[in-house]
């Protein structure tokens, strides 16, 4: 065979090849590995953390807000204007615990009938969670855990009750919680019989700074209204420890303002 004829056996099955590696679509494992990517549950690091949750769905209007809202939460508490009087009633009963824990928090689910009165609107309290560290900032100091009392309304309007928590004395009513976290992720357990109270879990004092936000985990839905409660509370340091042997890290950065104005009042 000459060299000639060679040349035109292999040149069009050349040519055939480069034609389908064009045309062909994508490797599999590549479209897998995008579909993954999609679909993954966010986080709180790497590529499913804070900065990445608004590309996690496939249907990104689902996150839209963790990219484009401009009224987020948390925030860092600076520049505090004034002080008004707006008395916050309170009205919690107790509660068996129902607790879960989702890899994103540690989160306990209250009966109906707890709720507190803002204006003249009711906020069922529904659920508390808790973040190690601080999501809110106040002038800049970051606390090691913060506890969100999340209250809403039959139309889906959010007011969440945040209290901040300062390294000290021995918590009893947390360690009622702490010794009843689920090991098995997103299983919840129910203590009927074991009572709990969220008024054991907020300071004496109700002063508090008000402004306007968002959830601070996916959807990020925004119009939020957050009460951040002045005085921490105290849990033990052994106390901070343990939350860590199942969440080490679910606090989302602080968000900007974007001319938002924060009040304080009581």
């Amino acid at each position: 065979m000459t060299g000639y004829t060679k040349f035109k056996i292999i040149y069009p099955v050349v040519i055939l090849v480069l034609l389908l590696s064009i045309t062909m679509p994508p490797p599999l494992f590549t479209q897998a590995r995008e579909e993954s990517f999609l679909h993954q549950p966010w986080g709180y690091e790497g590529g499913t953390g804070p900065e990445h949750w608004g590309e996690m769905e496939q249907d990104h209007e689902k996150h839209l807000m963790c990219r484009e809202g401009v009224h987020q939460s948390p925030v860092d508490l600076r520049n505090v204007q004034g002080l008004h009087l707006s008395r916050l009633n309170i009205d919690y009963s107790v509660s068996p615990i129902q607790i879960t824990n989702n890899t994103h928090t540690i989160q306990v689910k209250y009966q109906p009938g707890s709720f507190i009165v803002l204006g003249d609107e009711i906020f069922e309290l529904i659920q508390f969670h808790f973040h190690h560290p601080s999501e809110h900032l106040v002038n800049g100091k970051k606390f090691p855990m913060e506890i969100h009392l999340v209250h809403k309304t039959q139309d889906n309007e959010y007011v969440i009750i945040a209290v901040l928590v300062e390294a000290g004395k021995f918590n009893p009513w947390v360690q009622t919680i702490w010794d009843r976290i689920p090991t098995k992720i997103d299983k919840e357990i129910v203590y009927e019989h074991q009572m709990i109270s969220a008024n054991n879990l907020l300071p004496q004092s109700r002063e508090y700074s008000h402004y306007i936000g968002s959830l601070t985990t996916p959807p990020c839905t925004e119009n939020v209204t957050w009460l951040v409660l002045e005085e921490p509370v105290e849990f033990s340091e052994s106390q901070l420890k343990y939350f860590k042997k199942f969440i080490d890290h679910n606090a989302r950065p602080v968000q900007k303002l974007h001319h938002r104005i924060i009040v304080k009042l009581r």
